[in-house]
């Protein structure tokens, strides 16, 4: 489940990018998702390591 919002979040980025700029929006667009997604995959990995603790 931590996982999962890096290819969703990815996709997404890239179908914006893709409707705003074409080929070249697509690839700026999924690496922007991809770096969306990593960074909320870390924040929900971090959250979940917070919650055991207690």
């Amino acid at each position: 489940m931590g996982c999962l919002p890096v290819p969703l979040i990815a996709l997404l980025g890239f179908a914006i990018g893709y409707v705003v700029d074409g080929r070249t929006g697509s690839v700026w667009g999924g690496g922007i998702g991809l770096l969306v997604g990593l960074v909320l995959a870390a924040i929900l990995l971090r959250a979940m390591r917070r919650a055991n603790r207690r």
